[in-house]
């Protein structure tokens, strides 16, 4: 009877020791996998955008997971549509850190959206990286959680002004921008950047995300004999005022940033967009290699074409993979060390390396035009000088 029970004691012991073994095993797969948070418009006026955006991050979770690009660790990624809305976006962000327990946040794109979450990022103390705001006051804030893959909206005004006075000859211009904190960032840089370069500014009207009509503020710079509006905000607006301009006889060079920056642009805008000056940081038909190789998988898996919102997020999930092989860990400040010393990468949109606000200066700026369906590159200009 003796031997039985010690028989049975035994099996046990060796049950409980198997479990412990698995529950220990678990317990090491869940500390290799890096929490990704994503937060942008995948709804509402700049759904295209967020869209975009989302799909890339997920082709490239997939190609880093498959070839074990981010070491020992395996990335998981989780998505919050915050429609462009600051507090929707806030909140959005929030849920991600308190629900998902995200290591790192990936967000957002309109500049308004990213002052929000910055915010939450920053109290909580999690590495966030936008990937499509360019507001300049983001990086001025002096939040050491925050790094931005996007083009700085400053670098971007100087050379679209210095390119209208030195390449168009233009002398006198006016600016209409979005009422927002992205478009009145944009407005003082582009009166700044023309001020710099002996350009006068006859105008400034803006007007709210919506509107309908901007009739009353084109006859306005009309009056003034501007040679060419200045636009900052999305591509819904701008195709507007572009059809409208063109109506009322405005006929003078449009210029606008990277926030504008997707095909729908073309669909809405029609011919009132022909010949549009816009940065931005990548084009589908570029030779680069890189991008060539990006470009031809994101089509197998969607089948369209990236827009540059989608090539920087993902790049930017490149450059968190490989913060993560180097920190070795998922503490915030060890990924938020890793990134600092982001280093030695070749991707799509450059060779990114982010300056002590948290800019990526390691980009080139395109200045391209709008002919027939595309975007056509006219000048590339090295963000790093």
């Amino acid at each position: 009877m003796l031997k039985k029970y010690a028989k049975l004691i035994g099996i046990i012991i060796m049950l409980v020791m198997m479990v412990v073994s698995v529950a220990g095993c678990g317990g090491n797969t869940a500390a290799k996998t890096i929490k990704i948070g994503v937060v942008g418009p995948e709804s509402g006026g700049a759904a295209q955008l967020g869209q975009g955006q989302r799909k890339a991050i997920q082709l490239a979770v997939d190609e880093i997971n498959a070839k074990k690009g981010a070491g020992e660790y395996k990335l998981e990624v989780f998505f919050e549509d915050d429609e462009g809305n600051p507090t929707k976006s806030a909140s959005a962000t929030n849920k991600l850190i308190q629900q998902s327990k995200v290591n790192i946040i990936i967000g957002a794109i309109h500049s308004s959206a990213t002052l929000a979450d910055m915010v939450v990022t920053g109290r909580a103390g999690i590495p966030q990286i936008t990937a499509g705001s360019t507001g300049s006051s983001i990086t001025e804030q002096g939040n050491k959680w925050l790094f931005r893959t996007a083009v700085n909206d400053e670098f971007q005004a100087n050379a679209l002004i210095k390119y209208a006075k030195e390449v168009k000859g233009i002398a006198k211009i006016a600016t209409f921008t979005a009422a927002d904190d992205y478009g009145q960032s944009g407005a003082k840089l582009l009166a700044a950047a023309a001020k710099k370069q002996g350009v006068e500014l006859v105008a400034n009207p803006t007007y709210n995300n919506g509107d309908k009509d901007f009739k009353p503020q084109l006859l306005t710079i009309k009056e003034q004999g501007a040679q060419a509006i200045f636009m900052w905000g999305l591509y819904t607006d701008a195709a507007l005022i572009a059809k409208q301009s063109r109506q009322l006889g405005v006929n003078v060079q449009l210029f606008g940033a990277s926030g504008m920056a997707a095909l729908k642009l073309i669909e809405l805008g029609g011919d009132a967009v022909q010949g549009l000056i816009l940065t931005q940081t990548f084009l589908p038909d570029s030779k680069d290699a890189k991008v060539k190789e990006f470009v031809t998988k994101y089509k197998a898996k969607y089948q369209e074409n990236p827009i540059p919102h989608a090539a920087q997020a993902y790049d930017t999930v490149y450059i968190i993979a490989a913060a993560v092989k180097k920190a070795n860990s998922t503490k915030p400040e060890d990924l938020r060390t890793a990134l600092t010393k982001t280093a030695g990468l070749k991707l799509v949109t450059g060779e990114p390396k982010f300056s002590n606000r948290g800019d990526d200066i390691g980009k080139y700026l395109l200045i391209t035009t709008i002919k027939g369906p595309n975007f056509e590159l006219i000048k590339t200009v090295n963000t790093a000088n």
